[in-house]
This record gives structure tokens, sequence and C-alpha cells, in this order.
């Protein structure tokens, strides 16, 4: 093999630095780019696929689930931790709710209200792009606060059941967790199981919360009395309901 010159040996050695500082400038980018480094599985895209597919029947029936179980037909409906807005959509067809989806995700508040305008329900659903421990409503504003699949993700779980309760207008509704819901039927219930299962879809186990743990919360946040539930088709598949104590104006509040 020919010896090289020290001048070109200098520029092998030069041109190689440059692509070991390209290849840690690629890698970084590719880092801060990954979902599951930010503590997120599914980019705010690829949650809104799943949500308009996969998971598309499961708010369909979620919907008409709160309505047989609430008949909480107007009034306000404030999805927390939205995503791209889905269960807001069809809550708003199913009902004459004004329902406002709020999510600290700005590409998650973009998608929604592109969600909304193609639904055609821009008249009664708004995207707001808040945090749920912080939500920009005033006291006794929502009748029915909802949220699926979010909960898990909030950083101080407390503080936001504590805002949601605050939210509620006396004898107002909660219901917050995961899982597929009672109404789905069983052909779609074990496809979305098959799949998330095969797919892996869903949160971190670590992030799930139990029975124990999630009633700690509820009490911390000022919330004394509560009804939990499993949805055994989910692992994520608790829910918590709950209602802030008086009674709303024009409906029984114990219904």
């Amino acid at each position: 093999m020919k010896a090289l010159s020290p001048q070109a040996a200098a520029r092998r050695i030069g041109l190689m630095l440059v692509l070991l500082a390209l290849s840690g400038a690629l890698l970084s980018c590719q880092i801060k780019t990954t979902p599951a480094a930010s503590g997120m599985k599914y980019t705010a895209e690829e949650m809104d696929r799943i949500s308009q597919t996969l998971f598309k029947p499961i708010y369909f029936h979620l919907a008409r689930q709160i309505q047989q179980t609430y008949h909480i037909q107007s009034g306000v409906c404030v999805e927390a931790g939205s995503g791209s807005a889905s269960w807001a959509i069809e809550i708003a067809k199913s009902s004459d709710l004004k329902v406002a989806a709020v999510d600290i995700d700005p590409a998650a508040v973009r998608l929604a209200r592109e969600n909304i305008r193609k639904a055609g329900v821009s008249a009664r659903v708004e995207a707001i792009e808040a945090d749920v421990a912080k939500m920009p409503f005033p006291d006794d504003y929502a009748d029915l606060v909802v949220s699926r699949g979010s909960y898990m993700f909030w950083k101080n779980k407390v503080k936001a059941f504590a805002e949601i309760r605050r939210i509620l207008k006396p004898g107002g509704v909660a219901y917050i967790g995961g899982g597929l819901g009672n109404l789905l039927p069983r052909e779609d219930r074990e496809h979305i199981r098959n799949v998330m299962a095969k797919e892996n879809i869903g949160p971190p186990a670590e992030l799930e919360v139990g029975f124990e743990e999630m009633g700690k919360i509820l009490r911390a946040a000022g919330i004394p009395i509560f009804k939990l539930a499993t949805d055994e088709s989910c692992l994520c598949g608790l829910w918590v309901e709950f209602r802030k104590p008086g009674k709303a104006l024009g409906r029984d509040s114990e219904r």
C-alpha cells in the first residue's frame, strides 16, 4: 500500500473529523425530535391518525355513553387533554353542548382546529391551548368535563383534578380516564385490543395509576366522593367519575 504524504494524511484526517461531527449533529437532531425523548410515545400527527382510524369508533360510542348516562344535552363541556379533539367533535355531534377542547401541545391544537373545521362544528367546538392544571375558565363554568387517555401524562395530577373540580358547575360531572367505554361493539373491541397489543399502543406501564393511588390523588385535590371503575379491555382503562356538590340549574344533579 502506498504511503500517504503528510498533506494527504492531514486532509484525510480532517475529512474524517468533519464526517464524525456531521454524524453527531444528525444523531442529536434525531434525539431531539423523537417523541420518546420528550416523554411522549407518539407525535401529535401520529396520535391524530390513530384517533381518526383505529380509535374512531371509541369516541363515537363514548359520546353516546355520556348522553345515556348523564343526560346533559346542553350547556358547556370541556375535554381536558383533548389531543386532536376527536371526542369533543363527537360530543358536539350528539348533543347541543358547546365544547372546549383543551390541550397543552400546540401541534395537537392546530390539528384539532383543522378537524373541527372539517367536521363542520366550528360554531360549537373551540380548540384551546392550555395546561389542564391551569385552564382559562372561570369558576363554576362547565356542566361536563371529560378526558380519555390523557390523565396519566399530567405532570401534577392533584392540581389538574383540583382544576377540573374548580371549573365544574355545582352538580356538574367529570368523567376522566382511559379504555374503550361500555357501548363499543364486541367486534370493534376485540379488533382494537388486538391491534393495541400488537403495535404496543398505549401509555408506558410506569405511567399507569392504580385504584389506591388515584384515590389519594382525588382526596388531595379536594374530591372526597368519587367512583372508580375499570375497563378490562385496556391496561389504561381506569375511569374516574365525580360530581361537584350542589344542584345544577334546570336539571337534577343526582340523576
